[in-house]
């Protein structure tokens, strides 16, 4: 089945009378080149299984079907369900499902069809929240290509030291190799957001940095929930001693943001054998 060509957002929208839901946080990408960007770098191919996570009126899912993909397309809003239906129901390539984006269950999707290709517009209000699943399910994935809010954009990529590191930044370069796609401002949306966005790669790291276990995680939040304290304080509540920090070979007078992904593992680690000796 043919696959219809780019349409602007608005005369979708209009033919079906519908508006934006701040429900539901929606602002279309009306930007050809950013969709396009996305799509190429998401590469996907028809052997495979392409999830997308809020795929609104269809605007990217046309996109990836034109290049070839086998899409999943999950949104929470029923009327753009129906819209998608609609306007691209026709193409066999194509599953529509209503879903949470930020609980698509990744796992069982991997088992069915494989490492998934996943890409997205995500909704701003809950890309925390779908950035976990990612993390939490990497082995699920063969790459995702995601669009955020710029801000988050720069924690992703950020390196220690900078005022942008942080436990978002540990979490997701402890799995993933992040790389920057394109930028696009707010204007490039209907309606506009008041922040600038861009899309990012997310290729996962197979051996991971570190691995993404509870005692990691507690670590690193602990850590960075007071990063303005030394290590040897916002730790303490943990129970990470002077004898972990020896063991880590880390000087607990340093502050959360100088650590590598590495090193916070490092002192998990340490942590955990020393508490499991006592």
């Amino acid at each position: 089945m043919t696959v219809p060509d780019w349409e602007d957002p608005r005369r979708v929208l209009g033919r079906h009378g519908l508006a934006p839901k701040k429900k539901f946080s929606q602002s279309f990408l009306v930007s050809r080149h950013a969709v396009d960007a996305i799509a190429a770098a998401l590469a996907p191919t028809p052997d495979e299984q392409t999830v997308e996570l809020g795929p609104g009126l269809g605007t990217l899912t046309g996109a990836l079907l034109r290049r070839g993909a086998n899409v999943l397309a999950i949104d929470a809003d029923p009327e753009m369900i129906e819209v998608l239906q609609a306007e691209l129901g026709h193409v066999e390539a194509l599953r529509v499902e209503r879903g949470d984006a930020a609980n698509v269950d990744l796992e069982a999707l991997r088992r069915a069809h494989g490492p998934i290709a996943l890409a997205g517009n995500l909704p701003y209000a809950i890309t925390g929240a779908i950035l976990e699943n990612l993390c939490q399910h990497r082995l699920a994935l063969s790459r995702a290509v995601i669009m955020v809010q710029k801000e988050v954009r720069d924690r992703l990529l950020a390196a220690p030291g900078s005022k942008t590191y942080g436990a978002l930044t540990v979490f997701v370069q402890a799995g993933f190799q992040v790389d920057p796609v394109v930028k696009v401002p707010s204007g490039a949306f209907f309606p506009p957001p008041k922040v600038d966005s861009a899309v990012v790669k997310l290729t996962p790291l197979s051996p991971p940095r570190a691995e993404e276990t509870d005692d990691f995680r507690a670590v690193v939040r602990a850590a960075f929930q007071q990063r303005r304290k030394t290590l040897r304080n916002s730790l303490k509540k943990l129970g990470v001693d002077a004898d972990a920090f020896a063991r880590a070979d880390v000087d607990p007078g340093r502050r959360p943001e100088t650590l590598s992904v590495e090193e916070l593992a490092a002192l998990t680690r340490a942590w955990r054998a020393g508490s499991s000796a006592s």
